[in-house]
C-alpha cells in the first residue's frame, strides 16, 4: 500500500466519521443552538472552540516539557547528592587517626607543669581534680575521663593563654568548659576552671603477624641455584 492509498483511506474513513457526527442528535442540537445566536455570540463561539482545541493540542508538548524539567531537575538532586557522598568519603579517609588520650595522672602532670612554667603563684593554683563525666554532649562510656583545673586571679591573657595549652596536649583531649567569675577581692581579674575530658579512642587494629617460614623451605618462584 503506497502512501496515495493510504490518504486515500484516510480521507474516506475521515468523510464517514463526519458524516456519523452530522447524523447525531448531539451534533444537531448545538447547530440549532449555535444558529440560533447573534452574530456576535457566534464569532465569540468559534473563538472559544480554536482557543480550547489549539490549548488541548499545545498542552501535549507542554505537559511533556514539563515532565523532562522534573527529571533533569531529579537528576541534578541525585549528581550532587552522589558527590556530596564521594566528597565526605574521601574527607573521611583523609582524616589521621586519633591517638588515644593519655592516662588522667599524666594530664595531671602535664598541667602542673604548664602551670609552673606559666610562673603562677601558689595562691592562684587551687588544685586539680577528677571528676565523673556529666557532660550530656559526649556520653560517659566515650572517655575516660574529666579532669577539673581550679585557678584563680587570672588576667584575661592568661586565661585564654592556658586555655589554649590545655588543649593542645594531646588530640585526644579536649576542653569541655570554661566558666570565669570576678574575684572577690580584686574584680580586675578572674577565678576560672577549666573541665577537659579525655576521648575514648579505640586502640588500632595490629596488623597481621606474617607465617613463620619453615627451615630450609625455599620459594618456588626462586630459580634454581647454578650447578658447578
Amino acid at each position: 500500500m503506497n502512501l496515495d492509498d493510504l490518504k486515500d483511506r484516510f480521507i474516506s474513513d475521515a468523510r464517514q466519521t463526519w458524516e456519523r457526527v452530522q447524523d447525531s442528535a448531539a451534533y444537531n442540537q448545538l447547530r440549532d443552538r449555535y444558529e440560533n445566536m447573534t452574530p456576535v455570540t457566534q464569532k465569540l463561539t468559534v473563538v472559544g472552540v480554536v482557543a480550547l482545541i489549539a490549548f488541548m493540542i499545545l498542552s501535549i508538548p507542554y505537559g511533556a516539557f514539563n515532565q523532562s524539567q522534573t527529571y533533569v531537575e531529579e537528576f541534578e538532586s541525585k549528581r550532587m547528592t552522589i558527590r556530596e557522598l564521594l566528597k565526605v568519603s574521601r574527607e573521611s579517609a583523609d582524616v589521621p587517626q586519633i591517638p588515644q588520650a593519655p592516662s588522667m595522672d599524666m594530664i595531671r602532670n602535664n598541667i602542673q607543669n604548664q602551670l609552673t612554667a606559666a610562673n603562677l603563684l601558689p595562691e592562684q593554683m587551687k588544685g586539680t581534680e577528677v571528676l565523673t563525666n556529666d557532660s550530656k554532649i559526649v556520653p560517659q562510656n566515650l572517655t575516660e575521663g574529666m579532669l577539673q583545673v581550679s585557678l584563680a586571679k587570672l588576667n584575661i591573657r592568661q586565661a585564654l593563654d592556658l586555655g589554649h595549652q590545655f588543649q593542645s596536649i594531646n588530640a585526644s583531649v579536649k576542653l569541655k568548659d570554661m566558666a570565669m567569675t570576678a574575684n572577690a577581692e580584686d574584680p580586675r581579674y578572674f577565678d576560672v576552671t577549666y573541665k577537659l575530658i579525655a576521648l575514648a579512642v579505640p586502640a588500632p587494629p595490629e596488623p597481621p603477624a606474617e607465617a613463620p617460614t619453615r627451615p630450609g623451605s625455599r620459594n618456588r618462584n626462586a630459580p634454581p641455584a647454578d650447578e658447578e
